[in-house]
């Protein structure tokens, strides 16, 4: 073999050696690249993945926002109602309060005299009167004083609230009645009942209370506000009552006691 063909030989066989090894080096550095893309592209995959979740949580925070706004808006809206509610309340209790003295301060002397009493319960105002300021004994026509009383009561009461009933009740003591008078007044029934309907017909005819709000009740002796075993208890169950009830929304709500 001659010295140029060895030479050949030898230069194929480098170049041969520098090709493989080329071809490996690219193979390595294309595995090289196809692994950063594998892992770039999980990384991009997996930073989708996350902004999507963030952007669905920040989708439901703003949603919850909003009901929450939502939520803020009607209960600063129901407190403000509340607040007005509670300031008309306020206002009627005082002008009540008002009415309440005046009435009070109209009939001082009877109260004083405890011919009168008047309470509140419940939104239930009660006028009590002695029978003796509107009667005289076993009769059932009303006197000048009490006929003066019940202009009172219903200019400074009853006119001022036109959505109120007003029970008008007769009471009596326990004291039989005898004599002449059982044929007009047969029972204590019939006495208590016969001054509850004086009462209400003077309220209706002489100081134009509704007839539509008005009632008359006749108990006779069976709601006793005292004994009657003495002088003073039974004086203090001689009575009328004139009973202004609570409105009507009221009544149905809740059950109107005596």
């Amino acid at each position: 073999m001659s010295k140029a063909t060895l030479s050949l030989i030898v230069v194929g066989g480098l170049i041969f050696i520098f090709l493989v090894a080329g071809v490996t080096l690219y193979r390595i550095k294309f595995k090289n690249m196809e692994e950063a893309w594998i892992n770039e592209k999980t990384q991009r995959e997996n930073l989708e993945k996350t902004l999507a979740a963030t952007q669905q949580q920040l989708s439901a925070k703003t949603n919850e926002a909003s009901v929450l706004r939502d939520a803020l808006d009607t209960l600063k809206e129901e407190v403000s109602n509340l607040s007005q509610k509670v300031t008309k309340i306020e206002a009627e209790k005082e002008k009540k309060e008002e009415e309440f003295k005046e009435l009070q301060d109209s009939l001082q002397r009877e109260i004083e005299a405890k011919e009168i009493t008047i309470t509140q319960l419940k939104g239930k105002l009660t006028v009590n009167l002695m029978d003796k300021i509107l009667f005289d004994s076993g009769k059932a026509v009303i006197k000048s004083d009490g006929k003066r009383v019940l202009d009172k009561i219903s200019r400074l009461l009853l006119n001022k609230y036109p959505d109120r009933q007003i029970r008008v009740e007769g009471h009596t003591d326990n004291v039989p009645i005898i004599g002449a008078l059982q044929s007009r007044f047969p029972t204590n029934w019939e006495l208590s009942a016969a001054r509850a309907i004086a009462a209400v017909r003077y309220l209706q005819e002489k100081n134009g209370v509704d007839p539509t709000r008005l009632a008359a009740v006749g108990f006779g002796q069976y709601h006793p506000i005292d004994t009657n075993d003495t002088s003073e208890g039974k004086a203090r169950n001689r009575r009328i009552e004139i009973v202004l009830l609570p409105p009507e929304p009221e009544i149905r709500q809740g059950t109107v006691e005596r």
